[in-house]
């Protein structure tokens, strides 16, 4: 990774050629339709915290990630949900695909957003790059 430019980043090949992530993208992946990047350690790479609602990319890139509801057992597609800030938006959260998850209007409101609060139903979070549920009675 060379630097971030714009919505992109440029990236040295091992050629020595530098391009941006969308002809890196293209040339490897061009014939297989949408693709998104998901880091094994981190979830999907982006960094934001301009705006609190997460763009057309970003909502994308959390539909390809988890196309229904993230909330253990339901099947609401992406594209009826909501894009949850784990890391509330409140309490400095960032809007990045890293600390967004796709719930349902639903498991949105359920979802406790401060850690402080008593525990009630449990909380989504992301743990090694993975959502998982964190259930009420567990440490936060």
């Amino acid at each position: 990774l060379v630097r971030r430019e714009g919505d992109d980043v440029l990236v040295r090949t091992t050629s020595g050629t530098v391009v941006t992530g969308a002809q890196l993208v293209e040339r490897a992946c061009a014939n297989e339709g949408l693709i998104t990047v998901i880091s094994r350690a981190q979830g999907p790479v982006d960094l934001y915290r301009f705006e609190r609602f997460a763009s057309v990319k970003q909502r994308t890139m959390l539909a390809a990630e988890h196309p229904t509801c993230a909330w253990p057992g339901c099947s609401i597609p992406a594209e009826r949900g909501q894009f949850h800030h784990l890391t509330p938006w409140s309490h400095g959260g960032e809007t990045n695909v890293a600390n967004l998850v796709t719930l349902c209007s639903y498991h949105n409101g359920v979802n406790e957003d401060d850690p402080n609060a008593p525990p009630r139903r449990g909380r989504l979070t992301r743990d090694g790059g993975k959502i998982i549920w964190q259930p009420p009675h567990t440490s936060r």
